[in-house]
């Protein structure tokens, strides 16, 4: 299998968390693959990464990944975990993949400091004679998809408002417990841990990466997780 992501940026392994999640799941599998990275998605299924190529197919999105590599191979990342714990689970990554991503998402692209990092570190190899028409386009489009989404149409504070009640979810159902359902991780904590270190490691200190260190429980949670579950050359604890 292949997985087909965006390149690395900001020490993380992937320049999306979703494919971040994807490789976590991969490595947790103990199935072999590789990663091919790919800066522009357009050809792919979507439109969007990451994609597992399984043969001639081409899988996209990170669930429907999931999915593939549950069905085919047999593996049931959450095994061992009660119906209720299943829902919960389920719960807790919509949240975090369909709350606290535009949160993120709106951070990078709209916050004209944080915009100019995530512009350099996302385009700089498209060519320089035509990157400013291609990435004013691009930047574009995502701003109108948060305001069609609803998150761009916030305030910055409202928005750390709102993530707040999210990590404080994430912390009281974590508790002291490696992993949110015990020491074995399951479908969540890839996902969880995906997103807390790419709102971690920024190269810059801003209004999210603070909210986030601002529940210490998380930050330790983080960093365990990229040390156990990251893939070996990414797993340097972060500083």
């Amino acid at each position: 299998m292949e997985l087909i992501a965006f390149p690395p940026t900001y020490s993380e392994p992937a320049g999306s968390p979703f494919a971040t999640k994807s490789m976590l799941m991969l490595e947790h599998s103990g199935l072999d693959y590789t990663i091919t990275y790919l800066p522009d998605p357009r050809k792919m299924p979507k439109q969007k990464l990451p994609v597992l190529r399984a043969g001639t197919r081409l899988i996209p999105d990170s669930t429907e990944i999931q999915s593939y590599v549950e069905t085919t191979h047999g593996i049931d990342f959450d095994k061992g975990l009660s119906d209720t714990q299943r829902a919960t689970s389920t719960a807790l990554i919509r949240m975090i993949e369909e709350h606290m991503y535009f949160i993120l998402y709106a951070s990078r692209w709209i916050d004209e400091t944080n915009w100019q990092i995530t512009k350099g570190a996302n385009f700089g190899a498209i060519p320089k004679l035509i990157r400013g028409f291609i990435v004013a386009g691009i930047r574009k489009a995502a701003i109108q998809q948060l305001m069609g989404q609803g998150m761009g149409r916030h305030s910055e504070a409202e928005q750390m408002a709102r993530l707040h009640k999210d990590l404080t979810s994430l912390s009281t159902l974590l508790g002291d417990q490696q992993y949110f359902f015990g020491d074995t991780p399951t479908s969540v904590d890839f996902s969880a841990v995906a997103f807390l270190n790419f709102m971690l490691n920024f190269p810059i200190e801003n209004t999210l990466t603070e909210k986030v260190k601002s529940f210490p429980s998380l930050v330790a949670y983080a960093k365990s997780g990229r040390t156990n579950l990251y893939p070996e050359k990414f797993r340097t604890p972060m500083g």
